[in-house]
């Protein structure tokens, strides 16, 4: 599996699931992942195990993690895709990459992984912090 494309992200055997807009993202999606990742519109009620989301330009960052968290399964994955620094005036994006990362921690959730997802979007994957999981998997 190391030679795949989607290797670097993770992909659990189950797929999961993608909610983003942007051509971009879409078609790298697609290259990546193939059918293995469903692109929605809005992610499916419910716990995941591996969610990706492009982060948009407008809204809360904040609002956008608390959302996020609470849908990650305790030992899941979520990946955020946003443009590199120096395409942020290409896409209209507003943050940078810390902005990004502090949002996810004040989320409660902890950043392990930065992985390339295009040539001009970045991806950062953040998990449920070890010391939470199992409280978490008992409440789930």
């Amino acid at each position: 599996m190391a030679g795949t494309p989607w290797a670097k992200f993770s992909l659990p055997s189950e797929g999961g699931f993608a909610c983003g807009s942007s051509a971009e993202f879409k078609q790298t999606l697609r290259e990546i992942f193939g059918p293995l990742v469903e692109r929605v519109d809005a992610f499916p009620s419910g716990i995941h195990a591996w969610l990706m989301r492009e982060v948009p330009a407008e809204g809360s960052l904040s609002a956008l993690l608390r959302d996020l968290e609470k849908r990650l399964a305790p030992s899941g994955a979520l990946w955020l895709v946003f443009p590199k620094k120096p395409f942020v005036a290409d896409f209209d994006f507003p943050f940078f990459w810390n902005d990004v990362q502090k949002a996810g921690l004040a989320a409660g959730l902890v950043d392990n992984k930065i992985a390339a997802f295009s040539p001009r979007l970045t991806s950062i994957r953040f998990v449920v912090p070890l010391s939470r999981r199992k409280g978490r998997a008992a409440s789930s």
